[in-house]
């Protein structure tokens, strides 16, 4: 609410290019109102869907003992930063496809989405290797025990590796599918393959397998493909394109 209030409060400028104009009448649109939650209800279930899933996943590794916990607790840590270059990325595209969409012109959909792709590719590429690289001192950091140190390098240098490889396409690409208002797709793909790839899959190959908390995120790195053959295959057809808004 105050972060509300403030850029309010800000867009009364009238020198800005964009401004709230003097003055100010607030006036409930219903139809404006419909459609933005026509877009973000299904993100919002697709967002809580994964925090849900990554919680029963936690109770699964709360159950392979203190070095499983350990290993999973700091390998989450870095494993986000190793990621954040392709979120940071995929914000950008929500806002640059988006304006392309409004204007109708799908080939510069396609065009910044092939140019944002590249950047996060090799934004997350550069920053995975100076991780990787730097794995022997982030450990030495933790003061960990050698059976947790050894787990959460395996589970690192496997999630960087993927993460260069195929991170991008399970959640970078279907931003631009976002933007153009395909959400009941990546959030039926989303949800569909987080419980049954990363959720069903970890609890065979970490508990019945015995692979432990290295099975849960095996799981999930099944989890990162599969999505990505989904969206893959949808960006590269066209029904997504006609489902843009209308104003």
């Amino acid at each position: 609410m105050t972060a509300a209030f403030v850029i309010i409060f800000l867009l009364r400028n009238q020198e800005l290019m964009v401004h709230i104009s003097k003055p100010f009448h607030y006036r409930f649109d219903g139809k404006m109102v419909k459609r933005i939650l026509g877009i973000g209800i299904p993100n919002g279930i697709e967002n809580s869907m994964f925090q849900l899933g990554k919680i029963v996943l936690l109770s699964l590794i709360s159950t392979f003992g203190t070095a499983a916990i350990a290993a999973n607790a700091v390998s989450n840590t870095i494993a986000g930063i190793e990621i954040l270059p392709g979120q940071a990325i995929a914000l950008a595209m929500t806002t640059v496809v988006s304006q392309c969409v409004g204007a109708d012109d799908f080939e510069q959909v396609r065009y910044y989405t092939k140019k944002l792709m590249k950047f996060a590719y090799i934004a997350i590429a550069i920053l995975n290797f100076l991780i990787l690289f730097s794995l022997p001192f982030i450990m030495w950091i933790y003061h960990f025990s050698e059976e947790t140190t050894k787990l959460a390098e395996q589970i690192l240098i496997m999630h960087g590796i993927m993460a260069m490889l195929i991170w991008p396409l399970s959640f970078t690409l279907p931003s631009t599918l976002r933007a153009a208002n395909d959400v009941k797709f990546t959030m039926l793909v989303g949800i569909a393959s987080m419980w049954f790839c990363r959720i069903i899959l970890g609890f065979i190959l970490g508990k019945y397998l015995a692979l432990g908390v290295l099975g849960t995120w095996i799981a999930m790195i099944i989890d990162w493909a599969v999505r990505s053959i989904f969206f893959c295959k949808r960006y590269f057809g066209n029904r997504w394109t006609g489902h843009a808004i209308e104003f």
